[in-house]
């Protein structure tokens, strides 16, 4: 049987909120937390930069394949005992990773897990969303905003202490007391039984969103910047992504058993919000992973001090999305979105600015400039993405919304990794008859100059990115927005 909540008592629904917020700060912390540990994990499972790079992608792309079975699941098994469930595969696989002894039982585990995180997220959001009156959503949007970026942005600096102090299996246990305790504060809801209208799940729609994320992933992870004609391999990964894209639209409009609801995408504000969620979820997220990075490669920082270096934006994108969320309904959500656009694109020039020496200060400010106007899109996106969508669709909505964040965290890291790939090669052309001379320091100078001079090269693209796609927002329907409750076509 299915279940939608009953009206909850206050302390039962101010705890569930808060432990539907850990959850949701828990499982997006994963996706960052084992960044700056990836030198480390990669010496001991015997891995390059490329494990590196599936340990990451690995868990986005499975959270982003199960997210859209949310609604299905919800229906057929009930909120808290699918939101239990979740919690439980998420946090055993945390522990998978935590004993995996080399590359292919870490991408499993990975995996595994990423398929429970794509249960959390959106099923967290739709729960909010139906035990807080409508008036509130708007605020409590904005802590579940600042709740869900609260994980990416401090996983870095928390996953850089452990690993100095321990070692990179232990940024996978913090998830056993966190896990234990969410569950504890939902299952205290009291819950009403709905009729089971869908006993079913769509094998073949699942197949076909499989396909079509994993061949995508693959093709942007080794694609981008090298010759297609050299290697048809990617041409192929790429045609069966679309091949199996088609095949998912087909199977939605001609049946209404599928794994997806695209109907959804009919309500303008809703389409419109996932695009600029898909592309501000990108860009947000490839500087946090690139920060790090950037920090212990040619800056030479050690793990804490790379992960820290992105803690300053982690307070004020926080408290950007609070205050935010209390402007909802009193300010134009467009002038809300514009000045989050310009300051992201302010942030990312900053960043293609970063000098050689001294450069904490540059990255803590561009960053930071950059999590400000992060902070000034999600929550008026999140709230424009339900505002003029009914109930009963709120669920299969929060999946695909979720599908396309998380989407826009794996194809933005794979296409700029790519494209940092791409560029570290140009640079390194200049380099190359100094470089020849080993244990040169002038070599090893200059190297590492050519390196900060791709990650440059990648903010500057990101920065004309954000300036390209900003007067889209003029697209938004703002007016009649207290038409959300209409039934669904």
């Amino acid at each position: 049987m299915a279940t939608e909540p009953s009206a909850p008592a206050r302390s039962a629904q101010l705890f569930a909120t808060f432990g539907l917020m850990m959850a949701t700060a828990m499982q997006a912390a994963d996706s960052t937390i084992v960044n700056v540990a990836l030198p480390q994990l990669e010496r001991d499972l015997g891995g390059g930069v490329e494990l590196g790079a599936w340990v990451i992608t690995s868990y986005l792309c499975a959270t982003a394949v199960v997210a859209p079975l949310t609604g299905w699941l919800r229906r057929r098994y009930g909120a808290r005992r699918l939101f239990a469930s979740a919690i439980v595969a998420f946090v055993s696989a945390s522990l998978l990773c935590s004993l995996s002894t080399g590359e292919p039982g870490i991408i499993v585990a990975r995996i595994l897990q990423g398929a429970g995180a794509g249960l959390i997220l959106p099923l967290g959001q739709a729960i909010l969303l139906d035990i807080h009156p409508k008036e509130k959503h708007g605020q409590i949007l904005a802590i579940w905003g600042a709740a869900l970026m609260l994980g990416p942005v401090i996983g870095p600096a928390l996953g850089g202490i452990i690993t100095d102090m321990a070692s990179w299996r232990w940024v996978f246990g913090v998830n056993l007391p966190l896990g234990a305790l969410s569950i504890w504060a939902v299952w205290r809801l009291q819950f009403r039984p709905q009729p089971n209208d869908d006993a079913r799940i769509d094998v073949l729609g699942i197949l076909l969103l499989m396909t079509a994320v994993g061949s995508l992933q693959l093709c942007l992870e080794r694609g981008v910047g090298r010759s297609w004609l050299e290697s048809p391999e990617y041409a192929s990964e790429a045609a069966i992504a679309l091949i199996a894209i088609l095949g998912l639209s087909v199977r939605a409009r001609r049946s209404d058993f599928s794994v997806l609801h695209p109907d959804v995408f009919r309500d303008v504000n809703f389409s419109l919000a996932s695009f600029y969620n898909f592309m501000a979820s990108g860009l947000l997220f490839v500087v946090v992973v690139f920060i790090p990075a950037l920090g212990e490669g040619p800056l030479g920082y050690h793990a804490t001090l790379a992960g820290l270096t992105i803690v300053p934006r982690a307070t004020l994108m926080l408290l950007m999305i609070l205050f935010v969320g209390r402007l909802i309904g009193r300010i134009d959500y467009r002038w809300l979105l514009a000045s989050g656009w310009i300051l992201m694109a302010a942030g990312l020039a900053v960043l293609a600015s970063i000098p050689t020496t001294h450069a904490t200060s540059s990255i803590i400010v561009g960053s930071t400039i950059q999590a400000l106007g992060a902070g000034m899109l999600l929550t008026p996106l999140s709230t424009l993405a339900f505002s003029t969508l009914h109930r009963d669709r709120r669920t299969d909505a929060a999946g695909l919304y979720s599908l396309v964040r998380q989407l826009g965290f794996a194809s933005g890291v794979a296409l700029m990794t790519a494209v940092l790939r791409a560029r570290v090669e140009v640079h390194s052309l200049f380099s190359a008859p100094i470089a020849d001379r080993p244990g040169d320091a002038a070599a090893a100078h200059l190297a590492n100059t050519g390196t900060l001079g791709a990650y440059r090269d990648c903010f500057l693209m990101m920065a004309i990115a954000s300036v390209i796609i900003a007067p889209g927002i003029l697209l938004f329907r703002i007016h009649g927005l207290g038409k959300a409750d209409k039934k669904p076509a």
